[in-house]
């Protein structure tokens, strides 16, 4: 567990110091935190319909991020 929160420390720290905000730094920052909650995120409708497609023993959500783009999870059951 302790390895799992280094990773997602040095993960945002990484994203602040580059400021990445794309699309890609939020789908990496979101399987980082994921991962250690044992949950799968994605951020556009396709990669959520495949989530939820995929999310068959699983608690699947959808939400919509400040800037208006589609964002879901599965957790693990």
């Amino acid at each position: 567990m302790q390895n799992k929160m280094n990773y997602i420390a040095l993960g945002t720290v990484m994203l602040l110091v580059s400021g990445c905000t794309t699309q890609n730094g939020r789908q990496l920052m979101g399987s980082a935190i994921g991962n250690a909650a044992d949950t799968q995120v994605a951020y556009s409708p396709a990669a959520c319909f495949t989530l939820q497609q995929q999310c068959v023993q699983g608690e699947y959500q959808e939400w919509e991020t400040s800037d208006k783009q589609m964002g879901c999870s599965c957790k693990k059951l």
